[in-house]
């Protein structure tokens, strides 16, 4: 095809696209692929991306899967990477293939092994196996029902459970004392043929109640580093006549029919970047038919609809499902065009409402527009745009979101609000990794920051304490997954591996400070990691500096460097010298050694340019190192 008519078929096919507020599968993918072949793989990657937003079909998927495949190398880094290994019971050509689309689209690069059919136990337990060499940093145990090793009618339901329960723990205990790596264990998914039919219910001994139970079992025995993805939640929501057929098992040792293969793999990345801190964070409501039907300026109070009658109902039903989220840990915000005083008046004086304004972290209700308001509610918040989930009944609103914020992902409602809940049950990216009261936490934080009268009276009421930790057999763990993931704060983006940072904790001229913080509300864990060197020249060099970007903004870096600089002269350290070098995403912290007080290690005077060059080092001395703003408890 030539320049001309591509060019024309390509405006034919925005021409369309425009017409839908989600564009057929068909029409997306012909955009990636001339986008692809026009040299914009930006572009290719976005289409492809939303052919698998449109469309759950295997063969729209590989199309997709393809385009990313060839295009995605070209792009910008997204926010996270990681290697992943897929262990499977059964043939999963299909799933791996399909892995690295689903899991770029939640915003994780991945490079995938996949062992020989059914050697995932040989693959586990051979230390010299192709899994090991491959190094993963995630572990998928992709099995089937038919792996269980469970009778048909068990004398002893208790210990056959708890031995089966063993048989796989083992497994994950093996694979993270030998690389380190996170697990992800797929469940069960129950057949629906029953030979004791609904007596089965009844029979504590059948296989199908013992293997419930597994799966509830191997729930509990997950811990930090291992996530469960809900296999049969998936089937039994699809239905199971629709994720089993006997004729894929029958042909190819396919365990899940190839028309569930794309919603597996969606699911399966989805757990995988929850695990990797990619999930989001907020979810942004309107107000007017979304929370509530009819318009509040319009109608009054006393007119809109909610929760009674047929849509008053879906929308309570809509706000309990939103409630649900908050109580987990998602931040809730809204971003209406309303008069405010109206608004909260709704919260405050409808029965109805089941959302109060005491679970709305930031309430932007005004007459600016809606991507001025999501920016503002971002910076509010502290937190990325790519966190933001945005959740407005009008398409219109919806689509100036998506052309003006793109970083912010939209969920599409229906017409009818009685389909809210599923729209937005179906959206997966706000899977979380555990459910922790640091979840709950994040969102009694961002409220508690409304109500404060300034930053410092909001940080002060925090009651923080900062502990410094050293770096041995406890802390580094932690330490290296926070240098493996975190991007936003870190200075120069390096990566180091488990290994790598062993080494460090045993080089004499290595100074570490790692930080934990604690709140009234939680203990957030080990969140900053400060590495240093002393030099001849009574230099110590920054090596490494990043922080958790659940604490930025709580001035812990201020104490962080106290601490290094504590330490530096406790070496006969004169000076510390620290580097930036500019990532796709450590933009945040461009200017950090500049407000802490650094000088550029030149004797030019500073250019505010030089703030925005790719690398830049900077100079401070000890006894000009600036005091700490006083908010965190420091234990040493």
């Amino acid at each position: 095809m030539d320049d001309v008519s591509s060019e024309q078929r390509r405006q034919e096919l925005l021409a369309g696209a425009a017409a839908q507020e989600v564009p057929a599968a068909a029409t997306c993918l012909a955009l990636a692929k001339l986008s692809a072949a026009g040299d914009e793989p930006a572009d290719a990657v976005r289409w492809a991306f939303a052919a698998c937003d449109a469309s759950e079909r295997l063969i729209d998927w590989m199309a997709a899967a393809a385009v990313v495949r060839r295009c995605l190398p070209r792009t910008a880094p997204l926010p996270r990477a990681a290697r992943v290994a897929v262990l499977g019971s059964y043939t999963t050509t299909q799933l791996v293939g399909l892995l690295p689309l689903a899991a770029a689209r939640s915003g994780v690069a991945v490079e995938v092994y996949e062992a020989g059919f059914a050697q995932y136990r040989r693959e586990v337990l051979d230390p010299g196996s192709g899994l090991y060499a491959f190094a993963p940093d995630v572990v998928v145990f992709a099995v089937h029902a038919g792996e269980l090793d469970l009778s048909a009618l068990s004398q002893d339901p208790d210990s056959d459970v708890e031995r089966e329960l063993s048989r796989w723990t083992s497994l994950w205990d093996t694979v993270r004392d030998r690389c380190g790596a996170r697990v992800v264990q797929h469940n069960f998914a129950l057949p629906p043929e029953e030979p004791l039919g609904h007596l089965s219910s009844r029979v504590p001994g059948s296989r199908s109640a013992l293997a419930r139970r597994v799966n509830e079992r191997l729930g509990q025995a997950a811990g930090a580093d291992v996530m469960v993805v809900d296999c049969e939640q998936l089937a039994s929501a699809v239905g199971k006549r629709a994720w089993f057929d006997a004729r894929y098992w029958f042909r190819s040792k396919q365990a899940v029919s190839l028309a569930c293969v794309p919603m597996l793999a969606r699911h399966t990345a989805a757990v995988i970047a929850a695990s990797l801190g990619q999930s989001k964070k907020c979810l942004v409501l309107d107000l007017d038919n979304t929370l509530w039907g009819g318009v509040l300026g319009e109608d009054g109070i006393g007119g809109v609809r909610l929760g009674q009658g047929e849509v008053g109902e879906a929308y309570t039903a809509f706000q309990r499902y939103v409630l649900a989220l908050k109580e987990r840990g998602v931040v809730l915000a809204v971003a209406s065009k309303n008069n405010p005083e109206d608004a909260r008046e709704m919260f405050a004086k409808h029965p109805d409402m089941v959302l109060s304004l005491d679970d709305v972290a930031v309430f932007s209700a005004s007459w600016d527009d809606k991507a001025t308001q999501l920016r503002r509610i971002a910076e509010t918040l502290g937190l990325g745009l790519d966190s933001l989930v945005f959740v407005d009944d009008n398409p219109a609103e919806r689509e100036v979101i998506r052309q003006l914020v793109p970083e912010v992902d939209v969920v599409a409602l229906p017409a009818d609000p009685a389909g809210y809940v599923r729209a937005l049950a179906d959206y997966p990216l706000f899977e979380p990794a555990a459910l922790t009261a640091e979840d709950a936490a994040r969102a009694r934080t961002a409220e508690l920051q409304q109500e404060a009268g300034s930053v410092e009276d909001f940080l002060r009421s925090l009651e923080m304490t900062a502990t410094v930790e050293p770096l041995d057999e406890v802390t580094l763990p932690r330490v290296a997954q926070l240098i493996g993931k975190t991007n936003q704060f870190n200075l120069t983006g390096r990566r180091r591996s488990l290994a790598e940072v062993t080494a460090l904790a045993g080089d004499p001229d290595c100074v570490t400070v790692c930080v934990r913080l604690g709140d009234r509300f939680a203990d957030h864990g080990l969140v900053g990691v400060l590495i240093g060197f002393a030099r001849a020249d009574g230099t110590l060099e920054i090596d490494t500096w990043l922080m958790s970007c659940r604490v930025i903004g709580r001035t812990l870096e201020h104490e962080m460097l106290a601490e290094l600089v504590r330490r530096a002269a406790e070496r006969g350290c004169t000076q510390v010298r620290g580097t930036y070098v500019r990532t796709a995403k450590n933009a945040l912290v461009a200017d950090l050694y500049l407000r802490l007080g650094f000088r550029p290690a030149t004797d030019q005077p500073h250019d505010d340019d030089q703030l925005h060059d790719h690398r830049t080092t900077w100079m401070l001395a000890l006894d000009e190192a600036p005091a700490v703003p006083g908010v965190i408890t420091l234990v040493r």
